[in-house]
């Protein structure tokens, strides 16, 4: 919406209307401002259904030339048409286009809020949004959203006739323009025109450049390095409500109009806070930073804190937070203050009342806003022993004294927008303000100290955390003087006015300045009651010596306002008296107010008198307030009231006195009988009471026998218990014993288990009458070839031992006679070395086994291979044989 030429509008412009309620006359009116020719396209948020919104859209094309469309599905964003969009729907809102989602199953919808954050999101600086809700809740989370985002928020200006205003309940500074219905459509047509290129061709970055360099020199503000485009932006807004045509007219209506520095200033100024913004850096200071301070203060049990730049008040209570976990039970033992300033006095303003939308609450933890918030309508309020700890006032870095004595000061995103001159200075006044070694400073992320710094040490680089390290030299008032915006200007007193025409005649502003008070101070000297002049600020203008001598203020060039100034004042209820006196005028008595005591001296009673004072054509108001020294009065009338309140409490007390000693007569009389009485029962009672014992003492013998009974009882249990101890030795000693034989079992068991194995036998255990194969030895592996045998019966796998011939029959038989058996060779075929199958004879031994009867339960196979050895006695007869052959030959040849 910013740097286009003469009547060029940006496509990507978008204005969302918000009028929740469908009966909102309101929305009528604008919507009849709104032409076929608008430059954008315009969205109405909703809380209605579909059939709803069409008989809105009938309503609203009567009134408008423009064409008004229900969103029902999607839409493309066309310029000079109305969009009516369900906002309980599910969407989504991207630059040019608008989706609806169908309805989830689970209700799920959106809020205008959310509808709000997802535009702010898409668009940007282009997105203009207008609050026509009645309620403060619609639209107000969400209008925060786009304005962080850089858009431009209007609302509809109510007036006093509506009991519920939206800038109530959100940060004042997100509002930018508060106009009738009537104006908002020309108002939005100039906002989307945007910044004129000059006549004479020459470009707007020269002039915006001239334009910063006398903002930077009338405020020591630097916004050099700020994006062009945001500049420009918020630089077309001042030009709108000035009607400026172009850059260069403005720049000349800034050179005539000091006062105009200071609005755009506030324009340029962003306002972005949270509660515990940047958390690890809010925990870092509870673990590292605050438990130190308390530990340096508890001698006193006082702590002194400043929030330099607190905007609307959310890091001030913050702290607050932090503190009053830390302290816990220890709270009320503690004199805590926050100074919480800003240049901003709405914000200050908004951040006093401690109201805030219950959105703004998510960065907090749940805990705390159970504890620390107390609901109230259309937000939660900070709890009032937390708001009582802040003391928020209207204050300029560049000019206003620092508070001195302070354990940490919070000076977050203030920096960047000085120069680094006013930079150094602001440091400077930082270091005065903070206790020497003891102070910190708490910067925010994208400040720094340039090293070296003489005054502070850094803590924690990342989250730009400082400590001062020595005693610091006040440093001297600078000249400049920040130029305030025209709403603030109108409530400074005349010595102001002094002072700022000083300025522009090249006289000396404070010397004029100190002058008049000297004046006023000479004139008002010999007054009996002391005189205080202020203004709608509450800056002390001058006071007579009885005022400084009855409120105990010091003479300096540079005067506090009256509410700091002045020790021990009850700061509400003086603060409100003057807002009233100021707001009413009226003249407003606090008679016998008190101020608090210091280092135990007796309070001390004034009279107080506040009376309006205005010049005639003339916004500068001021007030005198005239003070007189009661004390003695009242000092003298408490005396009379105590002395009369003791006399009336000794005549009370003497009544009662009398009444109670014949109510105590009467009460003897009626105890005398009683006690007569009670007597006569006591005396039954006591015939009752022999007969009683006696049945106690027969009850006594009883059991008494009882109690011989369970002794014998009890003997008897101690020798059956001596019985069972020895028993459980007895089984101990088994126990162990079992123990031994298992670990010889054991022994012996891996003894067989090495002979099995290393055995030269084939040996194989089978169980039961069905023979079934139990285990076999490593031998019988290449037997098997891989086969699973174990667990079957020896019918089922004979053929897996053994070829053509069985041993099975023989194994039956040793098993049903008890008796070994020794089989025949046997031939089986066994894989050898080289995996070959190869077949061999064998001769079984078959050994029955017996389970702990003496029965057979099993039988055990021993197979020794006697392939070599039959081969031997083979090849033995043969050559027998051939023997046998050749002498039967030789004796046939010799017959023959």
């Amino acid at each position: 919406m910013a740097n286009q030429s003469n009547n060029t509008i940006n496509p990507a412009d978008l204005v969302l209307v918000v009028a929740s309620d469908p009966t909102n006359e309101s929305l009528g009116d604008l919507i009849s401002t709104i032409s076929a020719d608008f430059p954008a396209p315009l969205g109405v948020l909703q809380y209605s259904d579909e059939r709803r919104l069409g008989i809105l859209a009938d309503e609203l094309a009567q009134r408008t030339s423009a064409a008004v469309e229900v969103v029902q599905h999607h839409a493309q964003f066309v310029p000079g048409t109305c969009y009516l969009i369900p906002a309980q729907r599910v969407m989504t809102l991207t630059n040019g286009e608008i989706t609806l989602k169908a309805e989830s199953s689970n209700g799920a919808h959106t809020t205008i809020d959310e509808v709000l954050s997802a535009a702010a999101a898409a668009y940007g600086d282009s997105l203009i949004t207008v609050l026509l809700s009645r309620t403060a809740m619609d639209g107000a989370v969400g209008a925060i959203a786009a304005s962080n985002a850089g858009g431009t928020i209007m609302v509809q200006a109510l007036g006093n006739a509506d009991p519920i205003k939206l800038n109530s309940y959100i940060p004042p500074h997100i509002i930018n323009f508060e106009v009738a219905v009537p104006q908002m459509t020309t108002l939005m047509r100039d906002l989307m025109r945007g910044i004129e290129v000059p006549q004479d061709g020459q470009p707007n970055e020269d002039v915006l450049q001239e334009l910063l360099e006398h903002i930077n020199q009338q405020t020591s503000l630097d916004f050099r390095s700020y994006k062009t485009a945001t500049l420009l932006r918020r630089i077309s807004r001042r030009m709108v409500v000035l009607h400026q045509c172009s850059m260069r007219e403005y720049l000349h209506y800034l050179r005539e109009h000091p006062a105009e520095a200071g609005e755009l200033v506030q324009a340029f100024l962003i306002n972005v806070t949270q509660f515990f913004r940047d958390a690890e850096a809010f925990a870092f200071l509870r673990t590292d930073v605050m438990p130190n301070l308390i530990e340096q203060a508890r001698h006193d049990k006082t702590l002194r804190f400043w929030s330099a730049g607190c905007a609307t008040g959310e890091e001030a209570y913050s702290l607050t937070m932090l503190i009053s976990t830390l302290l816990g039970a220890e709270l009320p033992e503690w004199n805590i203050k926050i100074f919480a300033t800003d240049l901003d006095a709405a914000a200050i303003s908004f951040a006093r009342a401690g109201v805030y939308p219950e959105s703004l609450l998510n960065t907090i933890p749940p805990e705390y806003r159970q504890r620390f918030f107390e609901r109230v309508d259309y937000g939660y309020r900070i709890v009032k022993p937390l708001r009582q700890m802040v003391i928020f006032g209207h204050q300029d870095l560049s000019r206003n004294a620092p508070f001195p004595r302070i354990d940490l000061v919070l000076c977050r995103n203030v920096l960047i927008y000085f120069a680094s001159e006013l930079q150094q200075y602001v440091l400077n006044q930082f270091a005065f303000s903070l206790r020497p070694r003891n102070g910190y400073l708490f910067l925010g992320k994208a400040e720094l100290i340039r090293s070296p710094h003489a005054y502070f040490a850094t803590v924690n680089k990342q989250w730009k955390i400082y400590q001062s390290n020595g005693d610091v030299i006040p440093v001297p008032r600078r000249n400049a003087v920040y130029t305030l915006p025209a709403r603030q200007l109108t409530s400074l007193s005349r010595p102001l006015q002094i002072e700022r025409t000083a300025a522009e005649n090249g006289t000396n502003p404070v010397s004029d300045l100190t002058q008049l008070r000297r004046f006023n101070e000479g004139l008002l000297r010999f007054l009996p009651f002391g005189v205080v002049l202020i203004d709608k600020n509450y800056r002390l203008l001058t006071a007579n010596a009885a005022a400084r001598r009855l409120l105990t203020l010091h003479e300096s060039n540079t005067e506090p306002d009256f509410l700091h100034a002045v020790r021990g004042i009850p700061y509400t209820e003086v603060r409100t008296a003057i807002d009233s006196v100021f707001r009413d005028r009226n003249p407003v008595t606090l008679p016998e107010m008190e101020l608090e005591t210091f280092n135990g001296r007796n309070g001390r009673y004034l009279l107080l008198t506040i009376v309006p004072m205005y010049a005639e054509h003339s916004s500068l108001d001021y007030a005198a307030i005239s003070i007189t020294d009661v004390t003695e009065q009242v000092e003298t009338r408490q005396h009379l009231e105590t002395a009369q309140v003791m006399q009336n409490q000794m005549v009370g007390e003497l009544n009662t006195a009398n009444k109670r000693l014949n109510d105590l007569n009467s009460e003897l009389v009626n105890a005398n009988e009683e006690l007569q009485t009670a007597n006569e029962e006591m005396m039954l009672t006591y015939e009752e009471l022999q007969a009683s014992n006696e049945e106690f003492e027969a009850t006594n013998e009883e059991l008494q026998a009882t109690n011989e009974e369970l002794e014998t009882n009890n003997e008897e249990l101690q020798a059956t218990n001596e019985e069972l101890e020895t028993t459980n030795e007895e089984l101990r000693a088994r126990t162990s014993e079992l123990q031994d034989l298992a670990a010889i079992v054991e022994s012996e068991r891996m003894r067989l288990a090495e002979m099995v194995e290393l055995a030269p036998f084939y040996i194989t255990v089978l169980h039961g009458p069905d023979l079934v194969v139990e285990a076999f030895n490593p031998r019988y592996i290449r037997v098997m070839e891989g086969r699973k045998v174990q667990g079957r019966s020896l019918m089922e796998v004979d053929k897996f031992f053994w070829q053509h011939d069985s041993p099975l029959e023989l194994i039956r038989t040793a098993y049903q006679t008890d008796q070994l058996m020794t089989s025949p060779p046997i031939s089986s075929y066994i894989s050898n070395e080289l995996n070959e199958m190869v077949l061999r004879r064998f001769v079984y031994t078959i050994v029955p086994t017996h389970d702990v009867t003496g029965a057979v339960d099993g039988v055990v196979m021993y197979g020794v291979d006697e392939t070599e050895q039959e081969a031997a006695k083979n090849k033995a007869e043969r050559e027998q044989l051939q023997l046998i052959f050749e002498h039967v030959g030789q004796t046939a040849l010799a017959l023959y």
